[in-house]
């Protein structure tokens, strides 16, 4: 069973609290950061975010313990919500966050620092901190018949779909949802701070200036199906997922291999699962977090792999680095290429970096039969996924 069908899929994000809406902003690679003013960073300036101006109960329609949740609760109702029934199926989670619940912990942690006594809230205040509880969470709300966690850095999200594929492939489940899910937490951004990996001006994917990221927060889901059971429910297909690939180089903690090692090893295991060759890949849907080691290594190990690159783009100015979100989300939007013949525009990009040799290219009304998404994390955390428009 090579090519899985995705038959639903959700996102929420700065660019649009649905599919439809937020693929509106990411085709034309409109710029979707801004000032992130919310809360108090201890940065000289604050950083330079893709936020979601909604609260946490408008994004999840009701009281959710915290903010990643939020996100997740939306992303998976608009997935879930293409299964016409579900009686007597198995459905499964595969859920992706480096976050968790830590947006709701600093607030704890904030109000214990000046009311010692608020320590007597612990164990309500904390209780959905840890990821596996999110998972489970999500699993209890949708009445679910098994959850998985994973927390692989920047990776992860694309990690989700792939297990997602692997649980329906084996029969463990009739459906599995793959769901990645971070918000802006001061953490990340202090953390990415420290690193000096924010660029004060918004990131600029593999363009000559570019300086670091621009984070985000947002929720991406999909929902895998056995074949067996399109047919017997009769749901339109959305693409498929026919190959995921994994590697772990640890080449650095955080600096990627410069000659994208890890990266090209993730990329040919997805190929070789898909049974595609190199020159069938249409267009990539690229990693491309616009630091100045990180896109030049995705392009060399691209180089490695194709030789002549095919189309590629990066929709991180326009959605924010969304962390273990990114690779859900962006798979959402490159499942939205395909349908379309459409490469998005990469928001940022004005000029060539020698070093790198290549200018992302968005074009329209192309036949996109295949494409690769890639996402890369720290510790040389690699995945990368093969989508199609037909089964292969």
């Amino acid at each position: 069973m090579s090519s899985i069908p995705i038959i639903g899929m959700g996102a929420v994000c700065a660019a649009g609290s649905d599919v439809a809406t937020a693929w509106r902003a990411v085709v034309g690679g409109i710029d979707g950061i801004s000032p992130f003013t919310a809360l108090e960073t201890g940065l000289k300036q604050p950083p330079l975010c893709a936020r979601i101006t909604a609260s946490d109960s408008e994004i999840a329609g009701g009281d959710v313990p915290n903010r990643t949740l939020a996100l997740s609760v939306n992303a998976t109702a608009q997935a879930i919500g293409a299964l016409p029934k579900r009686d007597g199926l198995r459905i499964g989670l595969v859920f992706a966050t480096t976050v968790a619940g830590m947006t709701r912990s600093e607030l704890f942690l904030r109000e214990l620092l000046s009311n010692p006594d608020h320590i007597a809230h612990a164990k309500s205040e904390l209780a959905y901190h840890e990821p596996t509880s999110l998972s489970g969470y999500l699993a209890r709300r949708f009445a679910l018949d098994g959850f998985h966690t994973l927390s692989t850095a920047c990776s992860t999200g694309l990690h989700a779909i792939g297990m997602a594929k692997r649980f329906v492939e084996a029969g463990t489940y009739d459906l599995c949802l793959a769901v990645g899910a971070d918000a802006l937490s001061m953490l990340t951004i202090r953390g990415f701070s420290s690193l000096i990996l924010l660029d004060t001006n918004g990131c600029r994917p593999f363009d000559k200036r570019r300086a670091g990221i621009s984070l985000g927060e947002g929720a991406g889901a999909m929902l895998l199906a056995s074949p067996d059971v399109v047919s017997k429910l009769g749901v339109a297909v959305q693409g498929f997922v026919s190959g995921w690939g994994a590697s772990a180089d640890g080449h650095h903690m955080s600096a990627p291999h410069p000659e994208g090692a890890g990266a090209r090893r993730a990329v040919q295991a997805a190929l070789t699962e898909s049974g595609l060759q190199p020159n069938q890949i249409d267009a990539i849907a690229a990693h491309g977090t616009a630091t100045p080691d990180n896109d030049v290594g995705e392009i060399r190990a691209m180089k490695a792999v194709f030789g002549t690159v095919p189309p590629f783009c990066s929709m991180k100015r326009t959605l924010g680095h969304t962390l273990a979100a990114s690779g859900t989300l962006e798979a959402v939007f490159a499942v939205r290429a395909l349908q379309e013949g459409t490469v998005p525009v990469t928001g940022g990009f004005e000029e060539i970096d020698d070093n790198i040799g290549l200018a992302p290219c968005g074009k329209r009304g192309i036949p996109l039969r295949h494409v690769l998404k890639n996402s890369f994390g720290f510790g040389g955390n690699n995945a990368a996924i093969v989508l199609s428009r037909e089964p292969v």
